[in-house]
């Protein structure tokens, strides 16, 4: 993993605040010049260690919902079921946890798709043993609002107010919506690129900068597009990385899961009915035991697991080949 400084680290945590955050703005949050900061940043891209992308929300132009699927599989098989999951269109990330030969994923998917992708497709993978599938009904964190102690909370707040528009979009389903063409070339050029600008895909798409810069604010206000930037959290000091799953009577829940979702150390938080699931990232396992006996005290909590990520093979739709970020 490259070595970074602190004003490194900085940039990259303003990105994952705000992708296309401009290097001015970025610049009068950390109290910097604007051409460190866009030399830095610039190399910080360059390099991979680093980049940003689109995610067009399905829940918003299809019927499409948030499921987590977990795959148990055979030791030597387990590697290749992750394989296959993250070549699926209907994953967006993609882990192999250490606490038992297991897969889990974020699949977006409708419910009339369950039974050909679980029992035509993921059943016949090779390896395959068992699954367990539950629906992600409320979300409370997405990796959009994860705000690792490396910026203020000020600073957070200057570059992107919060998430809370996004985690309605996510809630809301929207099937009427649609992508045109002009929406759809935006959001795939971003999805190449979350920093290209509206000059370039004005350029691309031989359309007006006018019509570019509206759709592209429509798009991202009503929760359609996602601008994410995606980065290893071991880049930034968080090598360790763990789900969380956290069983709890009904009425605990939505509190544990909106306090869950508020802590620095979570990168995404959601509900599946009296279960909340957490994803995690932080320094040491020292911390990560801490942070789970803090957890283990809370009221209303009946039942507490915790599994490391062993290896990563989708991060926010980008794949990974041996722990290596793919171009798109």
């Amino acid at each position: 993993m490259e070595q970074l400084d602190v004003l490194d680290r900085q940039i990259i945590a303003a990105l994952v605040r705000n992708g296309r955050a401009s290097w001015r703005l970025i610049a009068e949050v950390l109290g910097q010049q604007e051409r460190t900061v866009a030399r830095r940043g610039n190399k910080l891209l360059e390099s991979g260690v680093v980049r940003t992308n689109s995610f067009v929300n399905p829940s918003q132009i299809s019927s499409r919902a948030a499921f987590l699927l977990r795959v148990r599989a055979a030791p030597r098989d387990l590697r290749r079921v992750c394989s296959w999951l993250a070549a699926r269109e209907e994953s967006s990330w993609v882990s192999a946890l250490s606490g038992a030969n297991e897969a889990v994923a974020e699949i977006w998917i409708s419910t009339a798709e369950l039974s050909a992708f679980l029992y035509h497709s993921l059943s016949e993978v090779d390896g395959v043993e068992s699954f367990t599938m539950v629906p992600l009904l409320e979300y409370f964190r997405t990796p959009t609002g994860w705000t690792p102690k490396i910026l203020e909370k000020a600073q957070y707040g200057a570059l992107h107010p919060d998430e809370d528009g996004q985690l309605a979009a996510i809630r809301q389903t929207n099937p009427g919506a649609s992508l045109d063409e002009t929406n759809r070339g935006i959001a795939e050029l971003l999805h190449r690129n979350g920093r290209a600008s509206v000059d370039e895909m004005a350029a691309e798409l031989s359309v007006s900068k006018a019509t570019v810069s509206r759709r592209l604010e429509g798009m991202t206000n009503s929760g359609i597009l996602f601008i994410r930037a995606v980065v290893e959290p071991a880049a930034l000091g968080f090598p360790v990385e763990s789900l969380i799953s956290l069983t709890s009577n009904n009425a605990a829940a939505d509190g544990l899961g909106k306090y869950l979702g508020s802590l620095p150390v979570t990168r995404w938080a959601a509900a599946s009915g009296e279960q909340i699931l957490a994803q995690v990232a932080v320094a040491t396992l020292d911390e990560l035991h801490v942070l789970l006996e803090g957890l283990r005290k809370l009221e209303g909590i009946t039942e507490l697991r915790s599994s490391i990520y062993a290896e990563i093979f989708k991060r926010t739709t980008v794949i990974y080949q041996d722990g290596v970020a793919q171009e798109p």
